[in-house]
């Protein structure tokens, strides 16, 4: 998606995802050369201000409520920090719950340190690998996501934070989730800056999400 601020739901059972803001369009986009899906792109309306330096934030999610994630804006990359279509993807998800992601195995790229995304997949019942191309984002991202899940939870559910660079080989990722992911979320990730890095990581999205459920903000 070229669009800085939205979510964009994949799905094959080709239903209407939508949540608000509620401009929606549907496409159809091809991820093999045999494989049509028909893709929701929600386009929301970003905060004013993104607040990246704040040492802390908070959200509220729409069915389990309260998230809190640390921050560490200036210690590395833009993944020190949770950016806003993230918190848009949580909440779609959060909203779904667990009818829609109990026992799900689900693989997170370009996940960053804010964890926000991988706290509602938790939540909602899934299991979750995240994997960012910054071994201290990712750091970030399991500190975050430990302290917003119970301890027995975040044990069986959070199954590593692996460093994983657009258009490398997905394996070992796929293997500590312990089989080929139910579904594939990122988010924040295609903006005007990462231009040039987009074949590679629609690359990743065809070595990971064959017949799996993408998401992407």
């Amino acid at each position: 998606c070229p669009f800085a601020s939205c979510v964009l739901a994949q799905s094959s059972t080709r239903e209407h995802i939508c949540t608000p803001p509620t401009r929606c369009i549907n496409i159809s986009i091809k991820m093999t050369a045999h494989e049509e899906a028909t893709t929701s792109l929600v386009v929301y309306e970003p905060p004013a201000v993104l607040n990246v330096q704040q040492a802390e934030r908070r959200y509220e999610l729409p069915r389990t409520g309260a998230v809190a994630v640390r921050q560490a804006w200036g210690t590395g990359d833009t993944g020190a920090a949770q950016w806003p279509a993230g918190v848009e993807l949580a909440k779609l998800i959060d909203s779904e719950g667990p009818e829609r992601w109990r026992g799900k195995r689900v693989l997170e790229i370009s996940a960053g340190g804010g964890a926000v995304v991988a706290i509602a997949l938790m939540r909602a019942g899934a299991v979750v690998v995240a994997t960012d191309a910054d071994a201290e984002a990712l750091k970030l991202h399991e500190e975050n996501a430990r302290a917003n899940i119970e301890p027995d939870v975040f044990a069986s559910r959070y199954r590593g934070a692996l460093v994983l660079r657009w258009g490398d080989d997905p394996a070992a990722a796929i293997s500590a989730l312990g089989g080929s992911p139910d579904a594939v979320v990122a988010s924040d990730v295609a903006y005007p800056g990462t231009r040039d890095a987009w074949p590679a990581f629609a690359r990743t999205l065809v070595a990971v999400g064959a017949g799996a459920r993408i998401l992407l903000g």
